[in-house]
């Protein structure tokens, strides 16, 4: 009967320390859980835009114009829509550029996101310079892998491309 009587209460004591154990205790330093919502409200996607090699007719050589850009994409005012800050500088002589972002990392072949029309155009400025903001239909996205390009015209190709940019979600 002792035996049993000892069992017993050393099991009762067992199962409460286990609890004791199982207790939730923030540790000191992590981020609250506030916190983790605060910040994935505010996270965009970032890309540092660059030239690209480029092959002039047939023969081999390639150039590197100096071209270079960024670009930011956050969340719209609707789940639904996505904005974007695109800033782009060009040493080419065209005045007229597309865009589009695109599945995957830059040289990965891919489709754009989004039909290429509703990419707006970048109009090429005094200076070269060319920036445009706009919303894009398509909800933001929180994981995967994205990248932008920028083509000489409206048709996506290898031929037509100058620019890429790989982005990076932050926040």
């Amino acid at each position: 009967m002792k035996n049993r009587d000892l069992l017993v209460a050393v099991s009762a004591g067992a199962l409460g320390l286990l609890a004791g154990c199982a207790q939730n205790t923030p540790v000191a330093g992590a981020p609250s859980r506030s916190q983790t919502i605060a910040m994935s409200e505010s996270a965009r996607w970032t890309a540092n835009i660059q030239s690209v090699m480029q092959s002039r007719g047939e023969v081999v050589q390639t150039t590197r114009d100096r071209s270079y850009g960024s670009a930011i994409w956050t969340r719209g005012d609707r789940p639904s829509l996505t904005s974007i800050a695109l800033t782009f500088n060009y040493t080419g002589s065209d005045r007229y550029l597309s865009w589009a972002i695109l599945s995957g990392s830059c040289g990965t072949p891919a489709l754009p996101i989004i039909p290429m029309s509703n990419f707006p155009e970048l109009q090429i400025g005094g200076g070269g310079r060319a920036q445009v903001s706009s919303s894009l239909p398509v909800e933001f996205p929180t994981s995967g892998s994205y990248h932008i390009e920028v083509y000489r015209s409206r048709q996506q190709g290898i031929d037509a491309l100058i620019a890429c940019g790989n982005l990076k979600l932050v926040g």
